[in-house]
């Protein structure tokens, strides 16, 4: 019993240790990130529209897949309950509410945070292990702008882009199931979408895009920078940011949801 309260008690001063170097490598991000804005030179090297393209064009195929079954999957399981009241044209309603407020921003962070966040930590980690980033710091080149920073711009501009475009696709998904399938009139399928969605249900979803954004990008750059040892330490780093990432959007999602509609 006194190892297991000793477990605990170490893992709870670790979570806080790591909690307060994500702070503080989030504020020097910042910072950075404003001194990369000042300058156009410095700007024009630091490779933002290639990151944009690598994370959100890259995920594009991927995240609109997954959203467009999500949502057919979504009215294929509404339909059974709304099957036995004849209630059809509340359908659209249901997904188009579930797919912007909840599952939109979810499936995309995740999808997103286990393609995008693992290469983070696997490339970070690999020039930390080979001494890159020493070199870095002996030509007085700040590792955080010149490896974080891009990035963070990169995923605050696609993730909330991905996760408008997977909303609109899931939508669409379930569009042409319920209209092929359940017999529902294309008009009345968007009118009763109309009805129901409102620009809350938008935002939100772009508010939870952009936190998750933060979480994946810090997290997956915090795990790379900490390595130390050699390729199989990286690949644990790799997994703990997934890992560590998709717990952390799922906990937040469900804090911002009852904040928004509890």
């Amino acid at each position: 019993m006194r190892n297991f309260f000793g477990y605990l008690g170490r893992s709870f001063i670790t979570f806080l240790q790591t909690l307060s170097s994500l702070y503080y490598l989030f504020r020097e991000t910042l910072v950075q990130s404003v001194v990369l804005f000042s300058d156009r030179k410095k700007r024009r090297r630091a490779g933002i529209l290639a990151q944009v393209d690598e994370i959100g064009t890259r995920s594009l195929p991927l995240v609109l897949t997954v959203a467009a079954l999500l949502g057919i999957a979504l009215t294929v399981l509404i339909s059974f309950q709304m099957k036995e009241v004849g209630g059809y044209n509340y359908i659209p309603g249901f997904v188009a509410v579930a797919v912007f407020r909840e599952m939109g921003p979810l499936i995309t962070a995740v999808i997103v945070a286990g393609r995008v966040g693992a290469a983070f930590t696997a490339r970070i980690g690999t020039m930390k292990v080979s001494e890159e980033i020493l070199a870095l710091e002996t030509m007085a080149i700040n590792p955080v702008r010149f490896i974080v920073v891009q990035r963070f711009i990169g995923l605050l501009v696609s993730l909330p882009a991905l996760t408008m475009l997977a909303g609109f696709t899931a939508v669409f998904g379930g569009f042409l199931f319920g209209s092929t399938r359940l017999g529902i009139r294309p008009d009345t399928y968007l009118r009763e979408t109309l009805d129901v969605l409102l620009f809350k249900d938008m935002y939100s979803g772009i508010i939870k895009a952009v936190i998750f954004a933060i979480v994946i990008v810090m997290i997956g750059c915090y795990r790379g920078l900490i390595v130390e040892g050699g390729a199989e330490d990286v690949g644990r780093a790799t997994m703990l940011s997934v890992v560590s990432s998709t717990l952390a959007i799922i906990v937040l999602d469900t804090f911002m949801t009852a904040a928004f509609y509890g």
